[in-house]
């Protein structure tokens, strides 16, 4: 039976709004290609007089040698996609190499990794590379000891930026690589989002430039922005072996969601640069596009979100690279 009694509202709640929030980026993001990138193949080759002792450095349970690592005394095929890097081993005390080395004519990048083993009576700090490693030109770093910790500092780094486009694939079987894949992604994320950022307060202070795009740039580049950060969410989550799916945003929510300050940032950024608001927007975006990745990277990584203190730390951390970036931003404008 028909009823003028007008229909009550729905009831809103905190999760209905995160739903219908989430549903404006089903269709823009394409979760079994997250899961697909986790799957590429991916494999790296380890030589030298202590290539067992850097398998076990980088795959303390053995879990993924047979898949990703691989002994360069006996290699896969060289001629697929898949195989990225040489990682050749030593410790400082080991004879020299014979000249030319066993790795001077391989096709891939290089990395010499010379360590101190225990019981050498001097140390040796760790050090980056004089270069990057690429095919004819290797790398070689020294390492205090042969430690995730250690290797972490430059080392592994420079192995994921030798992985692009696997480094995926890379975090997802090889543990050792989370923190740094995850690293990686949240920077390019960060860099993109600027970008979008940027150009859209651009749009808003150009002369009728932003009279006709600002109102449309400025609400587009929020979607795309969110969009971007909860790709790279799937991502850093899909690197720690987590299958892509929206519940890993829900999840996640109360890890990166409210706490972190952005109205505050936006109102330090603008007392400090009171009249550049091309550089305030970006750098917001690029700051806390950091501060997302972060913190959801430290989730997976321990099993518990960031302690107040860090979490504040964290925050001014990303207020002095934004402030420091609108200001690079700033002096560039004021160039041209």
């Amino acid at each position: 039976m028909a009823s003028d009694a007008p229909a009550l509202p729905r009831r809103t709640t905190p999760a209905n709004n995160v739903t219908r929030w989430l549903d404006q980026f089903r269709d823009r993001i394409n979760l079994s290609s997250v899961d697909s990138q986790a799957r590429r193949p991916i494999r790296l080759l380890v030589g030298g007089p202590r290539a067992a002792e850097m398998l076990q450095a980088l795959d303390p349970d053995a879990a993924s040698a047979s898949l990703v690592l691989d002994r360069a005394d006996a290699p896969a095929a060289l001629d697929d996609d898949a195989t990225r890097a040489l990682i050749y081993c030593r410790t400082i005390d080991d004879p020299a190499d014979p000249q030319p080395p066993p790795y001077a004519q391989s096709p891939l990048p290089v990395f010499v990794v010379e360590y101190a083993p225990a019981d050498h009576p001097q140390g040796i700090a760790t050090r980056q590379a004089d270069h990057k490693a690429v095919p004819g030109r290797p790398a070689v770093y020294r390492l205090s000891a042969l430690r995730a910790d250690e290797m972490r500092k430059h080392l592994l780094h420079d192995v994921v930026i030798a992985c692009e486009g696997r480094e995926i694939a890379l975090g997802a079987a090889l543990p050792v690589f989370r923190p740094t894949v995850a690293a990686k992604l949240t920077l390019d994320c960060a860099v993109s989002c600027l970008k979008i950022a940027g150009a859209s307060a651009l749009a808003d202070h150009v002369p009728v430039l932003g009279f006709l795009l600002g109102g449309i740039a400025s609400a587009g580049d929020t979607v795309a922005i969110t969009g971007l950060q909860i790709n790279m969410l799937l991502n850093i989550a899909a690197a720690f072996g987590k299958k892509a799916e929206f519940a890993r945003v829900i999840e996640l929510l109360p890890v990166i969601g409210g706490g972190y300050g952005w109205r505050t940032l936006a109102r330090e950024l603008s007392g400090f640069i009171p009249v550049a608001g091309i550089a305030i927007k970006a750098g917001i975006a690029y700051a806390g596009t950091l501060v997302v990745g972060q913190a959801a990277a430290y989730y997976y990584e321990h099993g518990k979100p960031l302690a107040a203190d860090k979490t504040s730390a964290l925050y001014y951390d990303a207020l002095r690279r934004a402030k420091r970036l609108a200001g690079d931003l700033i002096d560039r404008t004021r160039k041209k």
